[in-house]
């Protein structure tokens, strides 16, 4: 979190004030599209209790930190996807304990330790990275800071699937189901965006953005909270829709430089 956070700079913090319309659009797009659709499909699709309580952990949680490199990587709208993303952080100090004892319930969670859970996992780094851009070491860590955050995200994601190895290979079902959801709320989500955002007569730069901030939840965030609180099979939820979104991250790469033709 704290090499993720290190691409926000304290004037993109302070700007935030500046432009209030686009903090509204991400909560939108993030949380009552992309948290909202999640929802209903577990509800609808998933019996099993803590599955479904993992949908619910994810659902509260703020966007991907890779909404911001993606978003660029991918030629979006940047101030957008900066902005946006650094303004939900900043709301989920309150939304997400929020939202999930409104969806979890506090015999699952305590919000005074969750809160401080939050506080731990993005406020902390979120300090540690001013530091270092006022100590000017940035510039040094920016040289392999990609490679460390996507190995990271690889020990989290493989921790996740190794602790639910059970479901994988002897409850296919129950798989079935997540990838289904998974699926629908990367790629199905992301087409409906675009095909509205088009519509609408959103640039091209912004749809993109908007693309990817509506199909990108920190799921690292949301596993780490759902082992501590709930259980490991909570987690499951998160392992797997880390995998598509990476997928579709591939998929939208190719999709974009075609559509760009």
């Amino acid at each position: 979190m704290t090499l993720s956070t290190i691409s926000i700079t304290n004037r993109d913090l302070i700007s935030i004030k500046n432009a209030p319309r686009l903090i509204p659009m991400a909560l939108l797009l993030n949380y009552v599209v992309l948290g909202g659709v999640m929802l209903l499909l577990a509800r609808w699709l998933i019996v099993d209790p803590d599955i479904r309580l993992g949908f619910m952990v994810i659902a509260a949680m703020p966007p991907a930190i890779s909404v911001v490199p993606f978003s660029y990587m991918l030629g979006g709208n940047t101030v957008f996807a900066l902005l946006g993303t650094t303004g939900l952080y900043l709301a989920a100090l309150g939304l997400t304990p929020a939202i999930t004892m409104l969806l979890v319930g506090t015999d699952f969670l305590k919000p005074t330790k969750l809160l401080v859970m939050l506080v731990q996992l993005i406020v902390i780094p979120l300090a540690i990275s001013r530091i270092l851009l006022f100590k000017g070491l940035a510039q040094n860590i920016n040289k392999w800071r990609d490679t460390v955050i996507n190995w990271c995200v690889f020990i989290v994601t493989f921790t996740m699937i190794g602790l639910n190895r059970e479901i994988f290979f002897g409850q296919l079902d129950v798989l079935l189901k997540v990838v289904i959801i998974a699926a629908a709320v990367t790629f199905g989500i992301g087409h409906a965006t675009h095909y509205i955002a088009g519509k609408l007569h959103i640039d091209h730069p912004t749809n993109i953005s908007w693309v990817v901030i509506s199909t990108r939840k920190n799921t690292g965030l949301a596993s780490l909270v759902a082992i501590a609180f709930l259980s490991e099979r909570a987690a499951f939820p998160a392992a797997v829709c880390a995998i598509f979104e990476v997928l579709s991250i591939i998929w939208w790469g190719f999709y974009f430089k075609r559509e760009a033709k």
